[in-house]
């Protein structure tokens, strides 16, 4: 009886570790954290086509007055004025300026404004002006700056002459 104990057990122990041979373990799923992905909408706006740029034109008509080479006396205060006419294909506003660029200042400030002058009209731009203490040619050179940060047109000039003779 005893063979057959060791028998039986033998073929026990046998099939046990059989039947764990052939199984795999089955792998343990982690619990993962659910991310909210948002939606995307698309856009049912029309896109906005780019607005024509302001082609900025001028042209010098002349001196209204101090013409080149005029004759003033040491720190005598003088407003220069230009005519100027706008060809560009928008209007000069708020956001157009006189801008000095060369030569002696004069006193004045580094820009001025200018008056609103619609397309293909005239206009009359000026700039206060005081003349050099020291006798001697002057040259105050300036320039249009338009609204789209560019300068543009002929440089309008002021030149004169200071002297002490009357």
């Amino acid at each position: 009886m005893r063979k057959i104990f060791i028998v039986l057990s033998a073929i026990i122990m046998i099939s046990t570790l059989l039947s764990g041979c052939g199984k795999q373990p089955e792998p343990t799923v982690e619990p993962t954290e659910e991310i909210y992905q948002p939606t995307r909408s698309v856009a049912t706006v029309p896109v906005p086509t780019k607005a024509a740029t302001c082609s900025n034109v001028m042209s010098y008509l002349g001196d209204v007055n101090y013409s080149d080479g005029a004759i003033l006396a040491p720190g005598e205060k003088f407003t220069k004025e230009w005519e100027v006419i706008n060809y560009s294909n928008c209007s000069w506003d708020e956001r157009y300026h006189l801008f000095f660029i060369s030569g002696n200042q004069m006193g004045a400030p580094d820009f001025v404004s200018i008056p609103h002058i619609p397309v293909g009209s005239k206009g009359k731009i000026s700039v206060e002006l005081t003349a050099p203490m020291e006798p001697g040619e002057y040259r105050s050179e300036w320039k249009l700056f338009g609204a789209d940060n560019r300068f543009f047109g002929e440089s309008l000039v002021a030149d004169i002459v200071v002297s002490n003779e009357e």
